[in-house]
């Protein structure tokens, strides 16, 4: 069954409430969709078992909104192909494998860096005037075993998960690693609502908990689709030493049709 969000940390995304949603067309609150790919990727740790999580990948589309209350049917099939579908409609579809990704060569995030301060002005912008190449400024967030455990229990709902239980400390799930560019992108602009569309994320060795983990990315398009301003940035997850703990590239709608861009902001 999904749930409701979990109180957001950092900058909140609107579409995630009442008010928000229905600015950018929606009768109701959107579930994240990286939590329903949380509740999708532990359909696929049983089926590929922890070397997925470990050196595996995932590339899912969001297709349709899912709401707090729905229940969800998860399916994963030979040799890959996972779906999560709600209310007789498919939500969330795409694939996953074990090893490297075939389109890994294809990313281009920046190099680690350390983690910064919030932007000293969180600028706004819509397709014309994105700053496309941009390098954003990195964030850094400390996960502790307590908090990895939280992951599961208190985002997505569950009792319990594989990557809780196989180490000490525990491996960091799957879901919080396709979740990060989101606050990443909110550490640097300013935003209304914004809709996450699809991710490809490849795993780098598996993450664990009781360190920073930093997030670094550049903007490497922006572009108009039916009225939506989409962007899609190449992001970067590290941790200890500079370790390289997995690679993404995160698709958002980021200034829905409709919808006016807030105004910069300064802290």
């Amino acid at each position: 069954m999904a749930t409701a969000d979990p109180p957001p940390t950092g900058v909140p995304n609107p579409i995630h409430d009442t008010e928000g949603a229905a600015a950018a067309g929606y009768a109701r609150a959107l579930v994240a969709g990286v939590r329903t790919y949380g509740w999708v990727a532990e359909t696929v740790m049983q089926l590929f078992g922890l070397e997925w999580v470990r050196r595996g990948w995932a590339d899912f589309t969001l297709r349709r909104p899912l709401h707090a209350g729905e229940e969800i049917s998860v399916t994963v099939s030979e040799p890959g192909a996972i779906a999560a579908a709600a209310g007789g409609r498919v939500v969330l579809e795409g694939d996953v494998g074990v090893g490297d990704a075939a389109w890994l060569d294809e990313l281009d995030p920046p190099e680690p860096a350390a983690a910064a301060d919030p932007a000293p002005v969180r600028p706004s912008y819509v397709v014309e005037t994105a700053p496309v190449g941009q390098v954003l400024r990195p964030l850094g967030v400390y996960v502790s075993t307590a908090a990895a455990r939280r992951l599961v229990t208190d985002d997505l709902g569950l009792p319990s998960s594989p990557v809780v239980d196989v180490a000490d400390p525990p491996l960091l799930h799957p879901y919080f690693l396709a979740a990060r560019m989101a606050p990443l992108t909110r550490h640097n602009f300013t935003y209304g609502p914004t809709i996450h569309v699809r991710t490809q994320i490849q795993h780098l060795g598996g993450a664990t908990a009781d360190q920073e983990i930093t997030i670094g990315a550049r903007l490497v398009d922006v572009f108009e689709r039916n009225g939506h301003g989409y962007q899609v940035l190449d992001g970067v997850i590290t941790g200890r030493g500079d370790q390289q703990l997995a690679r993404l590239r995160h698709h958002t709608i980021f200034h829905p049709r409709g919808t006016v861009m807030p105004r910069t902001a300064t802290r």
